[in-house]
């Protein structure tokens, strides 16, 4: 008899939280696929929380889905700064780098450095 796999209770939050960001760009598991470089079985794999993600493919599903990679790790308990961020998101007329460009400040009180020369 075959063996099932039992998803892990991380992978299967952070899977889940893809689904429903994919869901919200209207993108089928194909596009979500070609866009983030994954198989089609590997994002199946992920959504369902039946693989370990590694940061490099976090940072994909980010790419993919037009978000932070830290967006995609976000829980439920997360929420009231997901909603922050998404302010910050619609003040910056949708462009997320700047809204994380802004969250950062808020954060650290500077601008990062990316893009920057030596100071």
């Amino acid at each position: 008899m075959p063996t099932r796999r039992i998803p892990d209770p991380m992978a299967a939050q952070i899977g889940a939280r893809i689904r429903e960001l994919r869901r919200e760009k209207n993108m089928s598991l194909g596009q979500f696929a070609k866009a983030s470089g994954l198989s089609k079985g590997h994002v199946s794999n992920l959504e369902n929380g039946l693989a370990v993600m590694s940061v490099g493919t976090i940072c994909a599903a980010g790419r993919a889905l037009g978000v932070p990679p830290f967006l995609v790790c976000m829980r439920e308990e997360d929420e009231p700064f997901t909603e922050c961020f998404d302010s910050l998101i619609r003040e910056e007329g949708g462009d997320v780098l700047r809204a994380a460009e802004r969250l950062r400040e808020l954060f650290f009180g500077k601008p990062s450095r990316r893009g920057r020369g030596p100071e």
